[in-house]
Formats: C-alpha cells, sequence, structure tokens
C-alpha cells in the first residue's frame, strides 16, 4: 500500500515537472518572439523581460543547481561580465563619489543577471529559427511604427518610440536588421514561396526605422548589410534575389537622402561642418586662453568670422554678409590682432534685415555682452521683439547689450533699408563667441572626449570615479581647460572614454573583456559547416561589432535598454550554441 502511494506521488511528480517545463519553454519563446519588439514600444519591456527570465534563472538554478547547465565557454562569459561590474563598483568606492554615480551602479547590475538569463534559455532554449524570427518581427514593427509616426508628423522629425532616445531606437533598429540578415539563409531555407517575400519586407523596415531614427552612429554598421547578407544567404537564395535585395537597401539609402523631412542629407552634410568649425573655434579658444589677460578681447579671425557667419541659413542665403579684410581703424584700437570685421549690408530701400549670431549663454542672472559696431541700427540679445540698443555711429564703437533671458544664445543685429553695418565680437568671458561655432551635435562629443581624456591622465588606474565625469569636467571647465557647454553632461558620449576616464585602465580592460571573450567564441562558430551554428554565431558576432561601432558616439552601456539588449542576447546566443536544440535536435540540419 505504501509502495503503491509513494510510486502515485512520484508519478505526479514527475507529471507536474513535464508540465512545467513545457510551459516554461513556451514561455521562454514567447519571450523571445516578443522580446525585441517589446523593447521598443512597451514602456520598461525590456526590464520585464529580464525581470523573467531571471525568475525562471533562479527556478533552473535551485531545481537543477546551476552547475549542470554551465560549461567552460558560459562561465567565462559570466565571469567577464561580473569583472565589469566589480570594476565599476571599485571605481566607484575609491573614487569621487556623487549620486549620478550610485544611480549608475543599479544601471551596471544588469550585467550580474547575464548568469540566471542564461540559465533560463539553456534549460528551456527556443529553436534557432524562432530567435531570428523574432527579430525579424521586431524590424517589421520597427519600420512600420516609424513610417506611421514619420506620416503623420508636421515636420522633420527623429523617431524614438517608447525608448526616450533617438539614437538607441536607431541602435536597436540596427542591430536587429544585422542578426536577422545574419539568420536569413536559416529562415530563407523554408519551402514557403512567401517566406522570402515577408524577409525582404522585415528587411525594409528595419533599415527605413534606423534611417527614420536619423542616428548617424546607427547608420555605420549598416555597411556590414551586404557581406553578411551575402555570406549568410549563400546556397539558400539565387544570385538575382541577393542581388535585388542589395539594390533596394542602396535604393532606400539613396531616396532618404533627397527626402527633406528624413534629412538624411542635412544630417551628413552638418557631421562634415560640424567637425571642420569645432577646430576653428577651438583654435580661436585657446588662443585667447594662451594669450588673455584682463584687457578686451576680438574675436576676429577670418577663419573664425567666416563660420560664425554661416551659423545660421538667414546669414547663409544671403551675398550681403561677408567679412572685410585689414580694416586700418580696428588695428588702431589696439586689442584687434586681426583686422577682420563682418560686414553686412542691406541694398533694400523699402524694408529692414535681421541677422543672427551666435553665442555662448554667461552663467548668472543677467546675460550682457559686448560688440564693436559700425553704422547704424539696431543690436539686441532678446530677439527681433526686443526694442534692442539703437546705434549711429561713423567709427568703431563698443556696445554693451544687457538681458534677462538667460536662454538667449544669438546676437540679434537690425540693419535699416539702403543700410550698411560693420561687427566685431568682443569677449566678455572666454569662448563667448569663439566656441559658439563649435557648440554642435559633433563639436560636444569632441570636447567631452578631451575632457575624459585630460581626466584619465590624473587618474589611470581606476579613473576619477563612477559618476564622477560631470563633476570633474565642470573644474576642469572652471580652469579653461575645456569648453563651458559640456558641463551639463554626466558621460562623454562614448564608451571606450567614458571607461578611460571614469574607470583608468582597469575599466576599459573589463569593457574590452566583454566585447572579446564573447567575439572569441563566436568566430570559432562561423567557421563551422553547420548551418545553425554558423547563424548564431553571425548574429553574435554582427551584435557585437554594432555596439563596438555604437559605442564611438554614445555611451550606450550607460543606458539600461542597451545593457539589457546586449545581456540578454549574449546570453541567449551561448545558450544556442551549447544547447542540444542547436546541434543535436535535427539531424538533418546541415543538408
Amino acid at each position: 500500500m505504501n509502495g503503491s502511494a509513494h510510486f502515485d506521488i512520484n508519478k505526479t511528480m514527475n507529471t507536474f515537472s513535464t508540465r512545467a517545463d513545457q510551459l516554461l519553454r513556451l514561455f521562454v519563446t514567447l519571450l523571445v518572439l516578443a522580446y525585441p519588439a517589446a523593447t521598443l514600444f512597451i514602456n520598461h519591456g525590456d526590464s520585464y523581460t529580464l525581470g523573467l527570465l531571471t525568475i525562471i534563472g533562479i527556478w533552473v538554478w535551485i531545481w537543477d543547481s546551476a552547475h549542470v547547465w554551465l560549461n567552460r565557454y558560459s562561465g567565462m562569459l559570466c565571469l567577464a561580465f561580473a569583472l565589469l561590474f566589480i570594476v565599476v563598483v571599485l571605481s566607484y568606492v575609491t573614487g569621487y563619489q556623487t549620486e549620478a554615480g550610485f544611480h549608475f551602479l543599479g544601471r551596471y547590475l544588469r550585467f550580474l543577471f547575464i548568469l540566471p538569463a542564461y540559465l533560463a534559455f539553456r534549460r528551456y532554449p527556443p529553436t534557432a529559427k524562432t530567435v531570428f524570427i523574432g527579430l525579424a518581427l521586431g524590424a517589421l514593427t520597427a519600420g512600420i511604427m516609424a513610417s506611421l509616426e514619420f506620416m503623420y508628423a508636421q515636420g522633420p522629425i527623429r523617431i524614438d518610440a517608447e525608448t526616450g532616445l533617438s539614437i538607441i531606437f536607431g541602435d536597436l533598429a540596427t542591430t536587429m536588421v544585422l542578426c536577422m540578415v545574419a539568420g536569413f539563409g536559416l529562415m530563407a531555407a523554408s519551402s514557403r514561396n512567401w517566406s522570402v517575400p515577408l524577409l525582404i519586407l522585415c528587411l525594409t523596415g528595419g533599415v527605413a526605422a534606423t534611417l527614420l531614427s536619423g542616428t548617424r552612429g546607427a547608420w555605420l554598421p549598416l555597411f556590414l548589410l551586404i557581406p553578411a547578407l551575402a555570406t549568410s544567404a549563400a546556397g539558400f537564395l539565387k544570385r538575382r534575389y541577393l542581388f535585388a535585395i542589395m539594390i533596394m537597401i542602396i535604393a532606400i539609402f539613396c531616396s532618404s537622402y533627397f527626402v527633406t523631412r528624413i534629412d538624411t542629407q542635412g544630417r551628413l552634410k552638418d557631421a562634415v561642418h560640424s567637425l571642420k568649425d569645432y577646430f576653428v573655434g577651438l583654435t580661436a579658444f585657446n588662443h585667447q586662453h594662451n594669450q588673455r589677460d584682463k584687457q578686451i578681447h576680438c574675436d576676429n579671425q577670418s577663419a573664425f568670422l567666416k563660420a560664425w557667419v554661416n551659423m545660421y541659413p538667414a546669414n547663409q542665403n544671403s551675398s550681403l554678409v561677408n567679412s572685410i579684410e585689414m580694416d586700418p581703424e580696428l588695428h588702431q584700437l589696439g586689442f584687434c590682432q586681426y583686422g577682420y570685421a563682418i560686414e553686412m549690408q542691406n541694398n533694400d530701400p523699402s524694408k529692414g534685415a535681421w541677422y543672427y549670431f551666435p553665442r555662448i549663454p554667461a552663467n548668472g542672472s543677467t546675460q550682457f555682452s559686448r560688440v564693436l559696431v559700425r553704422g547704424a541700427g539696431i543690436i539686441s540679445l532678446d530677439g527681433e521683439s526686443s526694442p534692442g540698443i539703437h546705434f549711429d555711429t561713423s567709427t568703431f564703437t563698443i556696445k554693451e547689450i544687457m538681458s534677462k533671458n538667460v536662454s538667449g544664445t544669438s546676437i540679434f543685429i537690425f540693419v535699416p533699408p539702403k543700410g550698411k553695418i560693420n561687427l566685431v565680437p568682443l569677449d566678455s568671458y572666454p569662448g563667448e563667441y569663439s566656441l559658439s561655432i563649435a557648440d554642435t551635435s559633433v563639436g560636444k562629443r569632441i570636447e567631452m572626449w578631451r575632457a575624459g581624456w585630460r581626466l584619465f591622465l590624473t587618474h589611470p588606474v581606476l579613473g576619477v570615479g563612477t559618476g564622477a565625469y560631470k563633476v570633474k569636467t565642470n573644474e576642469l571647465i572652471q580652469t579653461g581647460q575645456v569648453a563651458p557647454f559640456i558641463g551639463t553632461y554626466d558621460h562623454p558620449h562614448n564608451d571606450y572614454v567614458d571607461a578611460l576616464s571614469s574607470r583608468g585602465i582597469l575599466g576599459i580592460l573589463a569593457l574590452l573583456v566583454i566585447l572579446l571573450v564573447p567575439a572569441g567564441r563566436f568566430m570559432q562558430a562561423i567557421r563551422s559547416p553547420d548551418r545553425r551554428i554558423h547563424a548564431v554565431g553571425m548574429a553574435g558576432m554582427l551584435t557585437i561589432t554594432g555596439f563596438a561601432i555604437f559605442a564611438l558616439t554614445d555611451t550606450i552601456f550607460l543606458h539600461s535598454i542597451m545593457i539589457t539588449w546586449y545581456v540578454i542576447y549574449m546570453a541567449l546566443f551561448y545558450a544556442l550554441l551549447d544547447s542540444q536544440a542547436v546541434f543535436q535536435a535535427e539531424p538533418n540540419q546541415t543538408a
């Protein structure tokens, strides 16, 4: 009797365990399918997914113990991620501690979830094809939603969905496209006639989403599409289909270049001009700072004035705004070294014209700026609606403009009908005008990298401390070593510079470890003749390559969404390589 009861209990437990495994396997598969789209379009969708995987992973640990599923490769991966977190904590403890640094620790804590995520995927692995289908659906959803938002927008727009940042949206859309291309051949091998057209539609949607994000850093990895597609789909698609897909990708890029509202052309041109203007402005700023005394200083180098004039479209479209050369009156003033000035001439006999010139706002409740002017007109810091200061002088005269509008960033000049005005900017504080042309997306990044490098040189081993970048950069600003317009940023928009400045040599080594350790494993998988192993290895390698490129222009490993994505997919790709679902589940997989 007791033996029969004991047998019934074991049978019941086994039945329960089998059903639980089936349900959990189905649940994990659904998570993998939904995660790419959920990350972009559900608020905190990434956190919910990681939390659920963590719970499942802990269950696996308790039920089976972790060592049952861990091996040498996965153990090294988890160790690499744990090492990064240890260095982050060590840098925070030994460096300058800030509230921002404490919050950053919470984000970096996600790297430790690589272990439960791997255990969940290892115990209940989805098929490789399921993973790639989820990525393809995510790319298609991103393209459709981004296109709809773009169509209903009134003007130029950069799509960000629920990520909160267009940079993150663009980076993740690019990552989906690269990964689905890695599995293109695997998915295209289906005998169904609609599979290839659907995959091409998903690919188109993902590329469109990337372009609509306006994220230039996300466009660069897209150049990997063609070689990745040729490698992954070789033998599964006819050459004419591959050629058609490549032409389609090129056509999307070319068409976006000429669509004004997408502004691909403007974004690319802006990057080139901003880079040039940054070095012009920085040269002028460094010269002022090195040669500076308490006397008034002119910003009247020829290269700077030309860039300063061209900062606003209203000035660029006028052929009547020029720089005049070697005005002898400027030399007589003593503090103008170069003798260049801006000349604005209005030939219209019936109406006046406004011109705008950028400047860096001063700190404090009241702003003031000084300029040298010659001629008759109005000058203001508060815009065209302000009464401004009237002037009428036949010689260069200093005018000081006051404003209570602390957000103003421009000098406004009104030239009356048939009037002509000459203008020379005068520093009220270092960099007021010279740094204004460097205050762009590109210029800010380069200046932040320069500040980060200076911080690294002062604290080379463990950096200034996790989260201390902003505080320490503002110390450099106070001493005039870097531009003041980067003082509001708590990270340098570059993961490598962030690692060096905040965590020192140990920090950059830890960052490289989480990139290179999985890269070595994926390179081995790419060389495999097995179709699925090759596809998973290619997807993992493209993910790492994409993140390594994204890290050049943004601090991606400081964003929770990006950390979660990297943790989940590194764990998932490793589990697929380690699981029987990839190696042995389908004996004809290499056919």
